[in-house]
């Protein structure tokens, strides 16, 4: 959490941090510190043991300022003559105005990492220049997990309650859909409009999106709605034109965040409309007990490989591959268990093979998501998830609001 950040930059021996943001880049840092402000062109400073300040254009100074954090302009620097000194050499320009964004801030020396997205012929060049001038800076960028990416892994009450609000319109979003679906009728083991048209995978994604701007949320990378065989691939987002029919397993995964604050919710839900194949209903009593096994024994400190071990062996005791023991399979468990969850849709923890050290920590927030696949040989795939929090006495709860029923009836 951002409460963290003194720590990790002792930690990593910085003595301040700059975020860089272009006009239209989406930064998570900038976001994750401003409170996703909404910016153009803007840096971030923060000292070590100081709070952090933005700068900023003058015509985003309101903006910037519901932020909560000291703004300052950019002709607060001596933008202005900078630009008349320097009418010819824009790196030039960079150069001198960092020195006097420096100089205000008193970063005489030290460590000062650089984060952000900005032109990386721009910031090359600039930041090349910015370490001739000033030897007395050292200029770090960070590989593997940065300092950010650290603090996010854990969530303050403020973005565990923002988090909890978009998962109470997700799930309503998801009711809503199901009362949508069920408000048809079925004929010939096909869900119809009442002109007797079928109702269409792309006419209830259609009206999640309605959904989705009457709860203010948005799905930047949409979702996934795919019946049948398409259910079968983990991310497959379904075929609009298919017709919604009965007895064929639909998963639902959707995935929204807040449009003011950036948070996400993920949740995934499978239905069969009016009934279920009986394999069907077998394979999701087999996701349903990995599911409650792993809710029963949450703790916080424990290794989160544990989890995605634990529902390894459920599968696998039932006959089924698993991404322990076939990881090139394309059909049984396919996928790691969770992840993080917050301003990304995918952060820390993870609950992979390929994070063997990743431990459950108060504050984390998460995804439980263990599935099935059987796209080619049994035409199907069941997946059930929620997303998840640990509150500050170590109890796991569920930022999910949306029932576990797997046959849809009318």
């Amino acid at each position: 959490m951002k409460s963290d950040l003194d720590r990790l930059m002792i930690e990593r021996e910085l003595d301040a941090l700059v975020i860089l943001k272009a006009s239209h880049a989406d930064v998570m840092a900038m976001n994750y510190m401003t409170g996703n402000a909404s910016l153009g062109a803007a840096y971030l400073i923060k000292k070590s043991g100081e709070p952090a300040a933005l700068i900023c254009g003058a015509f985003e100074r309101d903006e910037a300022a519901k932020s909560g954090l000291q703004v300052s302009i950019l002709q607060d620097y001596d933008l202005t003559n900078l630009r008349k000194e320097h009418k010819d050499d824009a790196f030039g320009l960079q150069v001198a105005l960092w020195n006097n964004i420096f100089a205000a801030f008193d970063i005489n020396h030290g460590r000062v990492g650089f984060y952000g997205l900005a032109d990386p012929g721009v910031t090359f060049q600039v930041l090349n220049r910015l370490v001739a001038a000033r030897p007395d800076i050292e200029v770090v960028g960070e590989t593997g997990i940065d300092i950010f990416t650290a603090a996010m892994r854990t969530k303050d009450p403020a973005e565990i309650e923002s988090l909890i609000d978009v998962g109470k319109r997700a799930s309503a979003i998801v009711n809503d859909t199901l009362d949508f679906i069920t408000g048809h009728v079925v004929k010939n083991g096909a869900v119809v409009k009442a002109n007797g048209a079928p109702l269409t995978i792309g006419e209830v994604k259609r009206f999640v999106r309605a959904q989705l701007l009457k709860h203010d949320l948005e799905a930047p990378e949409d979702m996934i709605f795919a019946q049948g065989r398409d259910a079968g691939v983990p991310h497959s987002q379904g075929e609009d034109a298919d017709a919604l029919q009965t007895g064929k397993s639909i998963i639902f995964d959707f995935f929204p965040c807040d449009r003011h604050t950036g948070y996400y919710h993920d949740m995934t839900r499978t239905w069969c409309l009016g009934y279920a194949p009986d394999d069907v209903q077998e394979a999701y009593a087999q996701v349903m007990e990995a599911f409650d096994a792993v809710m029963a024994t949450y703790r916080v400190g424990a290794k989160c490989i544990d989890y995605q071990n634990l529902v390894c062996d459920i599968f696998e005791k039932y006959g089924h591959n698993t991404a322990r023991n076939d990881d090139d399979s394309l059909e049984g468990y396919l996928h790691s268990l969770g992840h993080g969850i917050g301003l990304n849709i995918h952060e820390a923890p993870r609950f992979s093979h390929f994070a063997p050290n990743d431990t459950l920590e108060v504050g984390n927030a998460f995804t439980l998501e263990p599935g099935l696949y059987y796209p080619n040989s049994k035409g199907w795939g069941v997946r059930i998830e929620d997303s998840l929090y640990i509150d500050a006495d170590g109890k796991v709860k569920s930022l999910t609001d949306m029932p576990k029923d797997l046959i849809i009836t009318w």
